[in-house]
């Protein structure tokens, strides 16, 4: 990366492009940006002559794609937006970047692994593409890897967004908080990392001019129903109306086991990656910090 490089973080009014934006800042780093609307440019994603406009305009020197459609049943709803949204437009990202001579971090998935729990999934290892989000999300991978100092973050974040349908953790505070009745998955394994660590794990990773497929997530490998319980914990407080449920209830067709290897990720940053307590605190600490705002 440059001494003073300007980056552009597309999808940038998502849960991690805010938090990419808010951590830039933070840094003192030119972080501008981009998404359909509320942010620094304005501009679609799929539209490609207006991409192609900004991103002469604005002469970026890297690229961090958070733009995505990740709702797993409206991909498989909808497999043209989705392709159109997670492949083709990484396709013609990491055209432009080419062409001006540009560093592309493509924001991938974890949507990879099937079937054998509590693995640590390396990122060289085969993969099981069991719905359209997965497969298009991992075309993006390819595209995006066309560019030869490519960085491919495979993450699995979780954390307040502010706006819109409840992320997972919202969701699953207010459930919390109001001790409702809910189903948990006992059998979906994750590796999720709460936001603003991916957020500055990714910014660290490139200061290093870190390349290739890199996983992102906790060191520790946890179901989702492990994640709940340990942000009840962090609350104080106690699920009493929650039962145990199946991933393979939905229906739509998901992989269940996310567990990712990060320790690649964390020989080059020369530190850990957070555990499960760690990344269920932090989640507590950003919810009442803006609760008291």
């Amino acid at each position: 990366m440059t001494a003073d490089p300007k980056i552009i973080v597309t999808g940038a009014t998502g849960l991690l492009g805010q938090a990419l934006v808010s951590e830039g800042q933070l840094r003192g780093l030119n972080v501008l940006g981009m998404a359909r609307r509320g942010s620094d440019i304005s501009v679609d994603i799929t539209n490609d002559a207006s991409l192609a406009e900004a991103i002469a305009l604005h002469a970026p020197s890297v690229i961090i794609n958070c733009a995505a459609m990740t709702v797993v049943s409206s991909c498989d709803a909808d497999s043209c937006s989705a392709w159109r949204i997670n492949a083709r437009a990484v396709w013609k990202l990491a055209d432009l970047c080419r062409m001006h001579g540009i560093r592309i971090v493509q924001v991938s998935t974890d949507h990879y692994f099937h079937g054998n729990e509590t693995r640590r999934h390396g990122t060289d290892e085969p993969v099981t593409l069991l719905n359209e989000y997965a497969r298009t999300k991992f075309a993006g991978e390819a595209f995006a890897m066309t560019c030869p100092d490519a960085l491919v973050a495979r993450v699995n974040i979780v954390g307040r967004r502010g706006w819109g349908s409840p992320t997972f953790a919202e969701w699953a505070i207010e459930l919390i908080e109001n001790d409702d009745e809910a189903t948990l998955f006992d059998d979906s394994y994750v590796s999720s990392i709460d936001v603003a660590t991916c957020a500055r794990v990714i910014l660290d990773l490139l200061a290093k001019n870190a390349m290739g497929i890199l996983n992102i997530g906790s060191r520790d490998v946890f179901t989702k129903k492990d994640f709940v319980f340990a942000l009840a914990s962090q609350l104080g407080s106690a699920l009493t109306n929650v039962r145990t449920g199946s991933v393979h209830s939905l229906s739509v067709p998901r992989a269940n086991s996310l567990g990712l290897d990060v320790s690649k990720t964390e020989s080059i940053l020369g530190y850990a990656l957070p555990s499960l307590e760690q990344v269920a605190q932090s989640v507590i600490d950003d919810h009442k910090k803006a609760a008291a705002q």
